[in-house]
């Protein structure tokens, strides 16, 4: 008896009581934070993966057709002599041409994967994205990482469409909001931010160019401040502009009312009015006021066309005792909802700014 318990303890030390394979060692896995979803042909989708670098080696990407997303996963191993894990995805990029077509069945599929957490950010690329990472390979060999941080600086700083996982799948399953995803294109061999993409449940109906979507960023957020806005159809460029957003109902929510406060500084001014006079700054002030609520209005009425609510303006409906229209009733509602939008902008530094003298026989404006 004494010698058989000694041989087990034997066999338990030297390992050999560990029948399955240990596949986290660094030097067996392939913890991948950034893939690419790409639709392929005959409704094929082409997932792309960036490799890291281990030991000596090189990053690389892999790039594999298949129907299914796990299947995608299965011929990326196998294509690969290292086993490829996804707990340390933070980064999914899905094309335009996907986008528009629905995303959800993808997004589910790596909602059951257990490593994958929901922390991961979302975005829709415009442009040739896998020539894009080819191409920093050879002067940014961190450009994985490199577009993790940026994601993550400009989610802090709070101007721009940052969306994460999470918070898509809230909005979309929600009856009271639209899901968004910030829009990336790519431009000369670099990757720039193009706007806002807007979603109809799962499909992408809809952008927002970078020169408007800074209106978009004045309704969705509650409290918002950036750097600068041009304006350049008033000739004039605000600065470090902090707004505020309030969304109202009036006559038993027959009527919408949204209010947004900035303020902010004159950056730079080409018009024709002398803001150090009071008047003249007051009706350039008032013109801006009058300029952007018409902009924010026709930006609703597009988005109520579309059936869409990207600023969340239904859950202004809801509240721990009241809910006066379920979801489908807020679907039809929105569609017709009178909405009035009321803009209060208060600038600074106004003194100095005057308009260029002119020579003789010349007219401003």
């Amino acid at each position: 008896m004494k010698i058989m318990i000694v041989l087990a303890m034997a066999v338990m030390l030297s390992g050999c009581m560990g029948f399955a394979p240990k596949t986290n060692l660094i030097e067996e896995i392939t913890p991948t934070i950034l893939l690419y979803l790409k639709e392929g042909e005959n409704s094929a989708v082409e997932s792309t993966m960036v490799i890291p670098a281990v030991k000596e080696e090189k990053k690389q990407l892999l790039t594999v057709r298949s129907k299914m997303m796990k299947e995608s996963r299965y011929l990326l191993t196998r294509n690969y002599y290292r086993e490829i894990k996804s707990g340390q995805l933070h980064l999914l990029f899905i094309s335009e041409e996907m986008a528009r077509k629905g995303i959800i069945d993808h997004i589910n599929t790596l909602l059951l994967d257990q490593e994958i957490k929901t922390r991961m950010y979302l975005a829709v690329i415009r442009g040739d994205f896998v020539s894009y990472l080819q191409s920093q390979f050879d002067h940014q060999e961190g450009i994985d990482r490199f577009l993790y941080k940026m994601f993550r600086h400009y989610e802090k700083k709070g101007d721009l469409t940052i969306v994460d996982l999470h918070h898509f799948l809230v909005n979309y399953y929600s009856p009271y909001s639209d899901p968004v995803l910030p829009m990336f294109t790519i431009r000369q061999g670099q990757l720039i931010y193009a706007g806002t993409a807007l979603f109809r449940e799962d499909r992408l109906v809809k952008s927002i160019p970078i020169k408007e979507d800074f209106l978009f960023q004045l309704v969705r957020r509650h409290q918002c401040f950036q750097t600068n806005i041009p304006l350049p159809d008033r000739n004039i460029v605000l600065g470090s502009v902090f707004s505020t957003r309030e969304i109202d109902f009036a006559d038993r929510y027959e009527h919408a009312i949204v209010k947004v406060r900035l303020r902010g500084i004159v950056e730079e001014y080409t018009g024709d009015k002398d803001l150090s006079r009071p008047e003249e700054a007051d009706d350039m002030i008032r013109d801006l006021e009058r300029y952007l609520e018409e902009r924010i209005r026709e930006h609703i009425r597009e988005w109520q066309k579309l059936s869409i609510d990207p600023a969340h303006i239904g859950r202004k409906t809801l509240s721990p005792f009241r809910q006066p229209f379920s979801g489908p009733e807020w679907k039809r509602h929105w569609r017709d909802l009178p909405v009035t939008v009321r803009v209060e902008l208060e600038l600074e530094n106004l003194g100095w700014i005057k308009p260029k003298k002119q020579g003789p026989g010349q007219r401003v404006g």
